[in-house]
């Protein structure tokens, strides 16, 4: 046991209606702060907006027992917050360690220790390097840390990158500490159901090639055990009366047996599991029937494209085809709706691979009307993204100084992409808003869905011609989405 602490930061960014989401666990430092705790360390974790930023500080720079400050960051305008945060740290106190790990200074190491305030960057999973440094920096060594593998630093000017830490083949190894946090926080209580975010398994084994799993995960996929992860939600049950969960893994039916069994067991403990993500190709009718039968409700396909040529050069490994072909197995199920994920705006794509894409969603409206809840996505060139050659080669370069990063962002309409204009991006940021509007939430009451059909055969209508000026139904249902959002996080 020692007396120095370890304070872990996850600086959350807005989001599509400029608020930040508070209510998913930062699972990320609860492994790390976890394991840190397991071994003698005194951990403190920090999951703050940012008009909280200052007041974090105060905390911090007034704890005298501070090994290190680890910060939790994905790409975007959460690299802008920590590091902001990060340099008022070390100017108020020079002597703190600070430490950048996650996604994106995994992706990214060499460019992140550019600023000057980061000391460390963790490269992947951070369970074990973590606690090697909080090692090496309690020993007070002089030497730098090269046989801490996974870490990356400043040495005589230099970067040094160690080697690859191995994956953690036995994931039930680490376990998020729950007792870090007020854990009632993240309970999403809409109505009668309380819902909990959680994260079963690592990694994906598929090669979507705008994807970062394979270079941050190398296409390894690696899961809890069943009994983990049923008896960790039994224990959240008995804490805080949660009676469904979300599962924010990477691909949560890569092993659809071992998914299937959890809905099972969790559903026999009072707890139902009524959004699932699956791949267009997972999809089957036995399948679905039984992901009903377990109480799914709605699910998330991301079937990307209507283009054949870009789902080939993404790496799909599916056709326009058989997304029709899913879509008409899906519409059997009247109750069930559908998260439709599609991507437009890839670097090779001209205005007709575009317009093939949103004519494609009204095809798949008409194999299951109203039950597809769209989202047509502009392509952004993610760090780790095997496809970022052909960004580059458009002379897309990502951005240098810190707080330029709060500009990527491609709905703030902030970002700037070589291959497709200002103009460009904010009609199909439209045409996203008018695809989401051809879904009718099953639950909503008489009224809402009377004016939600409304606003749908409208949408159809724009889509169609193409023709969006005077959006009023966007305004009208963005002000909605607001409101809601705000009751569902009060």
């Amino acid at each position: 046991m020692t007396s120095r602490t370890i304070h872990l930061i996850n600086v959350a960014a807005p989001f599509r209606v400029g608020l930040e989401d508070m209510t998913r666990p930062p699972s990320g430092i609860l492994y790390v702060g976890g394991n840190l705790k397991k071994h003698g360390f005194n951990v403190k974790i920090h999951h703050i907006r940012e008009s909280e930023i200052s007041s974090a500080v105060e905390e911090i720079v007034s704890d005298e027992s501070v090994l290190f400050i680890g910060f939790s960051l994905m790409t975007g305008k959460q690299i802008t917050l920590s590091s902001r945060m990060s340099l008022v740290l070390k100017t108020r106190k020079p002597e703190l360690k600070i430490v950048w790990g996650g996604i994106h200074p995994s992706l990214m190491p060499e460019e992140c220790l550019k600023f000057a305030f980061v000391d460390y960057v963790i490269i992947g999973e951070g369970e074990t390097t973590a606690l090697e440094l909080a090692g090496y920096l309690l020993r007070d060594a002089t030497n730098p840390p090269n046989d801490i593998n996974g870490l990356a630093f400043i040495k005589k000017n230099e970067t040094v990158i160690t080697p690859m830490r191995s994956f953690e083949t036995e994931v039930d190894n680490f376990r998020q500490d729950w007792s870090l946090i007020e854990i009632n926080k993240y309970v999403r209580k809409n109505k009668t159901d309380m819902n909990f975010c959680f994260i079963t398994s690592r990694g994906c084994p598929h090669s979507c090639g705008f994807c970062y799993n394979q270079k941050f995960n190398m296409r390894k996929w690696r899961a809890h055990s069943i009994d983990v992860v049923v008896h960790e939600l039994t224990q959240i049950k008995e804490k805080t009366g949660i009676n469904s969960v979300t599962f924010d893994d990477d691909n949560f039916f890569t092993n659809k047996k071992r998914g299937l069994e959890i809905l099972r067991r969790l559903k026999d403990n009072g707890i139902i599991c009524q959004w699932v993500d699956l791949r267009v190709d997972y999809i089957s009718e036995d399948f679905i029937s039984q992901l009903v039968d377990l109480g799914v409700e709605a699910i998330f396909m991301g079937w990307e494209s209507g283009n054949k040529k870009t789902l080939e050069k993404i790496a799909k490994k599916f056709t326009p085809a058989l997304i029709l072909e899913k879509t008409r197995i899906l519409s059997k199920f009247k109750k069930l709706t559908v998260d439709a994920s599609g991507i437009v705006g890839f670097p090779w794509e001209d205005e007709k691979d575009i317009k093939e894409t949103i004519f494609f969603v009204l095809k798949m409206f008409k194999a299951n009307p109203f039950r597809l809840n769209f989202n047509i996505g502009i392509y952004v060139p993610y760090p780790g993204a095997p496809i970022n050659t052909e960004s580059f080669k458009k002379s897309f370069s990502f951005p240098e100084g810190y707080e330029d990063w709060s500009k990527f962002d491609i709905l703030a309409g902030t970002m700037e992409l070589p291959w497709l204009g200002r103009e460009q991006i904010k009609r199909i940021t439209l045409i996203d808003n008018y695809a989401k509007l051809l879904f009718i939430f099953p639950k909503s009451s008489v009224v809402v869905k009377f004016f939600a059909l409304v606003f749908a055969m409208l949408s159809f209508i724009r889509l169609q011609t193409g023709i969006f000026v005077c959006p009023f139904e966007i305004w009208i249902a963005n002000y909605y989405q607001k409101i809601k959002l705000r009751r569902f996080q009060n």
